[in-house]
């Protein structure tokens, strides 16, 4: 991989972006002043007719803020109609009756009441409150795509409150606030360390926020996994379910709404000043690490709140900012109330569809869980928001000398170490050589021949998507490719049989196929509109509608998506026998195609431009590529299910090791992922033994600590 390429100084991209948004700036002094010394006439002689007014550009301007005000007014209707369209289905006596005190009504009406008027208030406080919390963060980190999902705050408190739940249940009950804000200040401090030393790049922020959260979901699903029994009822709240049985978590948003207002008032003239400049806020008098450390716990206690009352509701508070931004409100005070107003929104009509739909699918529906679906959409839109804006590359990269690489010593070494993971094993009898071969041969050696054909389908995908994207930080987890993958798998499970095919390997490799072809057309369609930074962001909104996805799977109770679980959780205990040499072939084939592309994509990694000119055909070649990345990501997520980071992750390696040409690379990465894959599945099988982890899980945890190390290469990268 050619490391070199995207190592541009960083005050070259700042600078052009300024001289694109002024181009008045790029004159210089000394002609500023002749050009003022001449007279009008000389002057509209030398600068040739005079500049049309900017009718256009104002009239643009003019629909585009319509068109917004229209989506709020529309976002209003649609409240106000599935709402009235709730109560319809619902209540059936005079509608005047619906706001009684609940003591004048009977049992049954007083619980109907509940359902509709305290989900309905406990909706449009949380989302108010969550809008609010993410104004504060993008105010506090100058970036509009903070907030308390992006950060990793509500995974945080969620996190903390599954712990105490499972090993303290009684601080759980009585002080479950206070654990669910130990939890967020620690979550979120952590995404501010990781991102402190490259002086909060916006980029680098949010990718902390992304580690940061697929590493506390991967502790969850750990603990989940043991404690089975003891968790169930932690996931449906963790879901996010707003419906309500008692006034008092109403009660308890009220009160914690207007004290927000009285703690957010003296902060708002504090934010005003800090928005423009720290150093001339500190000569005006802000004490701005104090003003800091207010909103810090602010945002914590509020979103602890939140969460240990509702359950995690991601998206809302980055929706609601996201339009207030959009419709260009400079106020900090009219966008703390503008943002609580459409989070209000937002959340409210989110529980009024769940709400609707849940009679005609036959289940509950969480809204946390639907705000998770809607989270895909809603990140593609804020990047198509940002397309005119850059952020600074600063991304962290691992070098390598260029020496010799050694395949049969790597090669010999996965061979060794897929002998090891199958003879090697922990049973009853604690841990030995296993010498059963009946035993090795059909369950151990097929899991990990499974484990080294997707580990080495992954790191290719890696390798072909970071070159061929010019971005060493894409890969087929992080962009949302596995995802789509899996998406396509569980909906051609669903619906497959219901238009008169079967749900075999073969139709289900289609569909997988599909979904993650459409997430990679996606990701070309905006690399077009958008900067390289803001596209690893699609795979954030993919991964939380996947995550809505396996929620409803979960709480649906339909057998045939239950026995997805563990699939969904990236495990090789499906493997079998008989349909591993077929999985070996598919990935040695995929990898031998990889290889005829070595010389055309080395020429893509220089720039269209280059490779059109050195005779190239791009469109082809760069077709061709994206199927072979969606081949490879579909045929590793059929087997195993979607993993984490090993496409990412294991493309650095090669490349830290010596790997740095691409015909070097290709290899050494494959061979490093399918060792890195091999050890994560023996990890999850055995080292705690009789229990056991997905390797998706092991690999996510692997990857996410490499991660954070990587980040923390940054300031090197920004020092060089």
């Amino acid at each position: 991989m050619n490391t070199h390429i995207d190592n541009h100084p960083q005050h070259l991209n700042a600078n052009n972006t300024n001289n694109i948004a002024n181009p008045m700036t790029s004159l210089s002094t000394s002609q500023s002043v002749e050009l003022s010394k001449q007279s009008p006439k000389t002057r509209q002689q030398s600068s040739g007719p005079p500049p049309t007014p900017p009718q256009p550009q104002n009239v643009s301007s003019f629909i585009n803020s319509w068109r917004l005000w229209a989506m709020v007014i529309t976002l209003i209707l649609l409240s106000l109609w599935s709402s009235w369209a709730l109560i319809a289905q619902e209540w059936t006596r005079p509608i005047s009756e619906l706001f009684l005190p609940s003591s004048q009504l009977d049992i049954a009406s007083m619980a109907t009441q509940l359902h509709l008027v305290a989900t309905s208030i406990v909706a449009l406080l949380a989302g108010g409150l969550l809008g609010v919390v993410s104004i504060l963060l993008q105010q506090l980190v100058k970036n509009p795509l903070a907030s308390d999902t992006t950060l990793g705050v509500g995974v945080g408190a969620q996190l903390a409150m599954l712990i105490v739940s499972l090993f303290l249940p009684s601080l759980a009950i009585y002080g479950g606030v206070y654990v669910a804000f130990v939890g967020a200040i620690i979550s979120m401090g952590l995404v501010f360390a990781l991102s402190a030393p490259s002086r909060f790049n916006p980029l680098i922020l949010i990718l902390a926020g992304l580690v940061v959260n697929i590493l506390l979901a991967a502790v969850a699903n750990v603990l989940v996994l043991f404690f089975a029994e003891r968790s169930n009822g932690m996931l449906s709240w963790a879901a996010g379910f707003l419906a309500q049985n008692s006034w008092s978590t109403s009660l308890m948003l009220a009160i914690t709404t207007i004290a927000m207002t009285a703690v957010c008032l003296p902060l708002l003239k504090p934010l005003t000043l800090m928005s423009l400049d720290d150093m001339q806020a500190k000569r005006l008098g802000v004490p701005i690490n104090g003003i800091r450390a207010t909103v810090v716990l602010i945002v914590a206690i509020v979103t602890a709140l939140v969460v240990s009352e509702v359950g995690l509701i991601g998206f809302i508070g980055l929706g609601a900012a996201s339009l207030v931004n959009a419709l260009g409100v400079s106020s900090i005070s009219k966008r703390l109330v503008a943002a609580f107003g459409l989070g209000a929104l937002l959340l409210w009509l989110t529980s009024n569809v769940a709400l609707l739909l849940e009679p005609i699918l036959s289940m509950q529906i969480p809204a946390g869980a639907m705000t998770g679906i809607l989270g895909a959409p809603l990140i593609i839109w804020l990047i198509l928001r940002q397309r005119r804006e850059r952020i600074e590359t600063v991304i962290p990269t691992l070098t390598g000398k260029n020496t010799p690489v050694a395949y049969w010593r790597w090669g010999l070494g996965v061979v060794v170490m897929i002998v090891l993971a199958c003879l090697f094993v922990q049973d009853v009898n604690g841990w030995g050589v296993s010498t059963d071969w009946a035993i090795t041969e059909q369950y151990r050696l097929p899991r990990s021949l499974s484990a080294a054909a997707t580990g080495l389908m992954l790191a290719v995908a890696g390798v072909l998507l970071q070159t061929l994207t010019r971005n060493p930080m894409a890969s087929p987890e992080v962009l949302g490719v596995s995802s789509g993958a899996a998406l396509g798998v569980i909906l051609g499970f669903l619906l497959l049989p219901s238009l008169g095919f079967s749900a075999g390997a073969g139709t289900l490799l289609m569909s997988g196929l599909s979904g993650a072809i459409a997430v990679l057309l996606l990701i070309i369609w905006l690399a077009r509109r958008v900067s390289s930074g803001y596209l690893l962001l699609v795979g954030i909104g993919i991964a939380a509608m996947m995550d809505g996805v396996m929620h409803m799977v979960k709480l649906s109770g339909d057998p045939r998506l239950e026995a997805m679980l563990s699939w969904l959780s990236g495990t090789t205990y499906s493997a079998q026998p008989s349909t591993v040499w077929y999985l070996i072939g598919i990935a040695l084939v995929l990898f031998a195609l990889s290889l005829l592309f070595i010389k055309p994509l080395r020429v893509l990694g220089l720039g269209t431009g280059v490779a059109r000119t050195l005779g190239v055909a791009v469109t082809p070649v760069t077709i061709a590529l994206l199927a072979l990345v969606a081949a490879l990501s579909t045929a590793s997520t059929l087997a195993v299910g979607p993993l984490s980071f090993i496409g990412l992750m294991v493309p650095h390696l090669a490349t830290s090791l010596g790997a740095v040409r691409l015909e070097r690379q290709l290899p050494l990465a494959a061979l490093l992922g399918a060792g890195v894959m091999v050890l994560a599945d023996w990890i999850g099988r055995y080292v705690i033994f009789p229990y056991e982890l997905p390797a998706g899980t092991v690999a996510a945890i692997i990857g996410g600590a490499y991660f954070l190390w990587l980040i923390r290469k940054v300031p090197i990268a920004v020092s060089r």
